[in-house]
């Protein structure tokens, strides 16, 4: 058997997890979600945790995504993110802004939106 490329999906609205996980499993990857920053950050730091690419909202409950995604790119540098937001590119600036394993989808996403975004991030699920 093989093992499939493993997306974590950080979204606290239900309805957009739901699609986000449709979307990718339709696509032949694996995909997992979680509703807060924190439980995103001690999945990924959870050494058992085979993450592949991360898609995480702008806007979570605990705190800002992009906050969380600098966390993640300290316990995982080579990581591609994906940032969900209802703005063109919330990156343009600060500490993420110029990193090429980052890129930014503007909700609400269609099934080609997210999927072009994390082929440009260079995730592909296993075997395409």
């Amino acid at each position: 058997m093989s093992v499939r490329t493993r997306i974590l999906v950080v979204e606290d609205e239900p309805l957009v997890q739901l699609l986000a996980i449709d979307i990718l499993t339709d696509a032949g990857f694996e995909a997992d979600a979680v509703g807060t920053g924190a439980q995103a950050l001690a999945r990924l730091a959870d050494a058992g945790e085979a993450i592949d690419a991360v898609v995480i909202d702008i806007g979570l409950p605990d705190r800002r995504g992009d906050e969380v995604a600098v966390e993640m790119r300290a316990l995982r540098p080579a990581l591609p993110i994906l940032v969900a937001s209802g703005y063109a590119n919330p990156l343009a600036s600060g500490p993420l802004a110029g990193d090429q394993r980052i890129a930014c989808v503007v909700k609400p996403f269609t099934e080609q939106d997210l999927l072009q975004a994390l082929e440009r991030l260079g995730v592909r699920p296993s075997g395409a």
